[in-house]
């Protein structure tokens, strides 16, 4: 998840903590002792409130059950995150155990800063949730869950403006485009949807033009003429009224999630992530519903939706690598982890699991789990595990998405100059 889609409420809650580690005892007793001693992982990873508590919740399971294990939380807001993540490991204190991006997979897997965890039970897994996770034949993301990019759509405001609910499975590009004017002509204040979301959004966008942002060799996979035709239309959103205003856009990138326009009732629509749907309900108070995305041709087929594994992954020089796959394996496969999980991280990867979810879902992740189950047999294509360098394209579209939005540049200009960009820092 992006910047965008990964908006966090709540403060950071830890910083990096100091291992208790394992004492070495002396000759004769000493082998008794260490395996004995306490463990301490440490366990880093952003999100929401509901997250942060969630976690905890497991967390406090797997320790009544492996009282020789400690996990500790290290949490931070999604750019936070990430910049910690590349000190510690630079520095050799990376977390035994951290979340992981698609994005930011193969940069650190090919760089030898991740553990691979085969070990982990896969038996219940889907091979292409497990490939997408691999990376050079090892499997460093473990699929903590899946979801799909999604319209969030919410119905009073479609109600008020007098704009019915459009059929997902038929409506257009220019079907969305103009319920989003039409919707933002009607209603003061409130905008028919609040902007792209970056990379969802152009990945969407050059999916349904048969390309893909990063191919499967980890190359740059777009061309100039899908960014200028993106461009072109996203402004002609702006322009039209069916996008905020550019500052306002920019504004909402750094949004806490239960101050975004989706949350607030600021917008009618907004790209999102099917696992978001209940923290944004809980952070709005708004009863907010899922709508597949938008294609060319309204042929619910060239919508080219896709499924995103989450993922949790493992640093490579983790001192604990069995009780590190002992967490995971819990973290995935146990019943009670993925009850309290539910849709927060994405629907649970292990298929045995997911029907025995269903009779304890609350209505937000039910509603996310019936629209992952209707998509499943239009989806396209899976998207390849993303090139070196992919978690630096959103904030080199948004760069370029502003220049455009503030009339600094053209479609045009800022298309020949992303693509470069893009170029320069791919692989």
């Amino acid at each position: 998840m992006d910047a965008r889609t990964a908006r966090l409420s709540g403060a950071a809650l830890a910083a990096v903590v100091a291992l208790t580690g394992c004492g070495a005892g002396g000759a004769g007793d000493g082998d008794a002792d260490a395996a004995d001693a306490d463990v301490t992982l440490r366990f880093a990873f952003w999100g929401s409130d509901t997250r942060v508590q969630n976690t905890e919740e497991i967390i406090e399971i797997f320790e009544e059950d492996h009282p020789h294990i400690e996990v500790v939380i290290e949490y931070n807001d999604w750019d936070g995150f990430w910049d910690q993540l590349a000190t510690q490991s630079a520095g050799g204190q990376a977390p035994d155990i951290f979340q992981m991006d698609a994005p930011y997979l193969r940069e650190y897997g090919e760089r030898g800063a991740l553990m691979d965890l085969s070990a982990v039970d896969l038996g219940a897994m889907p091979e292409e949730v497990i490939e997408s996770g691999t990376v050079d034949g090892e499997y460093y993301g473990l699929a903590s869950g899946v979801n799909a990019v999604a319209v969030v759509a919410n119905p009073r405001l479609f109600e008020e403006a007098g704009v019915e609910m459009p059929d997902d499975s038929t409506w257009t590009w220019d079907d969305f485009a103009q319920i989003a004017e039409q919707i933002s002509a009607e209603l003061d204040g409130v905008y028919g949807a609040s902007g792209p979301a970056e990379p969802q959004s152009l990945q969407a966008w050059v999916r349904q033009q048969g390309a893909q942002l990063t191919d499967a060799d980890g190359q740059l996979g777009v061309e100039v003429e899908h960014l200028e035709e993106y461009l072109r239309f996203t402004d002609e959103l702006r322009r039209s009224g069916a996008y905020p205003p550019a500052e306002i856009m920019v504004e909402e990138l750094t949004a806490p999630q239960d101050q975004s326009l989706e949350a607030t009732g600021g917008a009618a629509m907004a790209f999102s992530w099917t696992n978001l749907l209940g923290a944004l309900r809980d952070a709005g108070g708004e009863e907010l519903e899922l709508l597949r995305l938008p294609s060319p041709t309204g042929d619910v087929a060239d919508a080219q939706q896709w499924y995103n594994t989450g993922m949790i992954s493992a640093s490579a020089t983790t001192d604990h690598p069995e009780e590190v796959v002992e967490f995971l394996d819990f973290f995935v496969n146990d019943l009670r982890s993925a009850e309290i999980n539910m849709t927060d991280r994405g629907l649970s990867a292990n298929t045995e699991i997911r029907p025995q979810l269903m009779d304890s879902m609350d209505e937000a992740n039910a509603a996310a789990t019936e629209f992952m189950d209707a998509i499943e047999d239009e989806l396209g294509e899976p998207v390849p595990v993303p090139a070196t360098g992919f978690g630096q394209l959103a904030d080199v579209i948004h760069r370029y998405e502003a220049e455009v939005f503030f009339e600094r540049m053209t479609p045009a200009e800022a298309a020949e100059a992303m693509h470069a960009e893009f170029e320069s820092t791919i692989g």
